[in-house]
């Protein structure tokens, strides 16, 4: 229990270091920006990511108080699983195996404790599993609603924690468990149903559409075997591959009573690999079964060989070595991190980072607004409005996104700008036909501006565009409806 106490306050430490050190990335920008407006729902996900960064700015601004809660969310993760490990096989030794197997898991987005879903996602998977294995041992109505708790906060993380809760009550339905359970496991469920109420709630008033983005904007769905070389489902099928391989090994072959492993880790991973041909899917979104697996592996190599117990952790270790790493890398002043990419540019690719262009960029384009009229700014994406708005410009999103509606709410009863500065990533305003169209038919002057190449550590990172617009026209509305 001591190394495993050690090992979860050592990567603790050290991705609240990093946390604390790196500036947010777009996505993290991006939630941030939900927390500004709190609500039971938004676009892209549940709304635990915004409360969780919410209750982290109680403690602070500044990008390592917004990841804060997930520095914490991962530790407890990682506890959870232990117990639940504990408890399960009655032996203190497994949980710690347990627990130290999940903290390994070199999931790259991991080590900076960055504020996503993932976070609240992990701790709430962990936490269900721990109170499903104590509700197992005992019957009570303070553990059952605990469960429940868990559960909700789960399925108000990330759409695939339903999975999870199917689990449970797939396994909970096993002879020798139903008829003593289900009294108390209906508090749970009656729990779980009225957390989600209110996304639900929430999803109809505003045309279902966080479901719509989840189960059909998001994904485009097509049998085709090229999806199969897709870097982010190579990933995945590697991945899902070695979690449905240990499961078995774990539970079906080794370990026939762990059903607990079976019924939330083996569902999920089995059907995101089968989706695996017919659309992109990512490793991240099996973080939850991994948890499962940690907690039956735990059980399997307490009574394995020493020799097993330390390949496998070393193994891990490696790849949570490198990630850390990485991460630690970039809290590096800039001119040392120059010095690394010329003695070694190999290195580059691998450890490069685009979070240092934001507020350059920001102090760029506010600079540009200022010396023009103070010009309103218009974006072509939600992640450079999002970046923008964390380092104190605001921005409206005017190009046909999923986010964009969810924007518009925000910046509701403002007036069409008169001066408007139009910042496109990438590529000029020319290679969007259909926005340059549009914004030529807005406004009276439409003036390119020069461009802003974004460097950092020694290189080229970004190049970003700049558009001045002024005097729109009765109609400007109409034609860009994010104005």
């Amino acid at each position: 229990m001591k190394v495993a106490a050690g090992v979860l306050a050592a990567l603790t430490v050290l991705r609240a270091y990093a946390a604390f050190n790196v500036p947010l990335t777009a996505d993290e920008a991006y939630y941030w920006t939900w927390s500004l407006h709190p609500a039971f729902g938004y676009t892209d996900h549940p709304p635990m990511v915004a409360w969780l960064i919410g209750f982290g700015h109680l403690f602070g601004s500044g990008a390592g108080f917004v990841r804060l809660p997930f520095v914490l969310c991962e530790a407890i993760a990682a506890i959870a699983v232990g117990r639940a490990a504990t408890l399960v096989a009655g032996n203190a030794r497994a949980g710690a195996i347990a627990a130290i197997l999940f903290a390994l898991i070199p999931q790259t987005k991991l080590a900076l404790g960055e504020a996503l879903p993932d976070g609240a996602y992990m701790a709430a998977w962990g936490l269900a599993l721990w109170g499903a294995a104590a509700l197992d041992r005992r019957w009570s109505l303070r553990i059952a609603l605990g469960l429940g708790l868990a559960l909700g906060a789960v399925v108000l993380s990330r759409t695939f924690g339903w999975a999870l809760a199917a689990g449970i009550l797939a396994w909970s339905l096993e002879p020798a468990r139903r008829r003593r359970m289900w009294p108390l496991l209906t508090a749970a469920v009656v729990v779980v149903l009225a957390a989600y109420a209110p996304f639900i709630a929430w999803n109809a008033a505003h045309n279902w559409e966080n479901f719509a983005f989840t189960f059909h904007t998001r994904q485009h769905f097509e049998l085709a075997t090229a999806r199969l070389i897709d870097i982010s489902t190579v990933r995945f099928l590697i991945y899902a591959t070695f979690l449905v391989a240990l499961t078995w090994f774990v539970v079906l072959r080794r370990e026939p009573r762990v059903t607990l492993v079976a019924w939330t880790a083996l569902p999920l991973a089995a059907a995101l690999f089968g989706l695996s041909f017919v659309t992109t899917t990512e490793s991240y979104w099996i973080i939850g079964p991994a948890a499962s697996v940690a907690l039956g592996a735990g059980i399997l190599l307490d009574r394995s060989a020493a020799v097993w117990r330390g390949i496998v952790i070393g193994l891990l270790g490696v790849g949570t070595a490198y990630v850390t790493a990485a991460a630690l890398f970039l809290t590096l002043p800039e001119v040392a991190q120059a010095g690394v990419f010329f003695a070694f540019p190999a290195l580059r690719g691998p450890l490069a980072s685009g979070v240092y262009v934001f507020a350059p960029l920001a102090a760029s384009v506010r600079a540009q607004a200022a010396a023009d009229h103070d010009a309103v700014i218009l974006t072509d994406r939600y992640e450079t409005a999002a970046e923008l708005r964390w380092y104190g410009v605001d921005s409206r999103i005017v190009v046909a996104l999923p986010q964009q509606s969810q924007w518009m709410r925000w910046h509701a009863g403002m007036p069409v700008p008169q001066h408007a500065l139009l910042v496109t990533f990438a590529a000029p305003l020319s290679f969007d036909p259909s926005l340059a169209r549009a914004v030529t038919a807005a406004f009276a002057r439409v003036a390119p501006l020069a461009d802003v190449t974004m460097s950092y550590a020694g290189k080229r990172q970004d190049v970003y565009y700049m558009v001045q617009l002024d005097d729109p026209r009765s109609n400007a509305r109409e034609l860009i409806p994010g104005l």
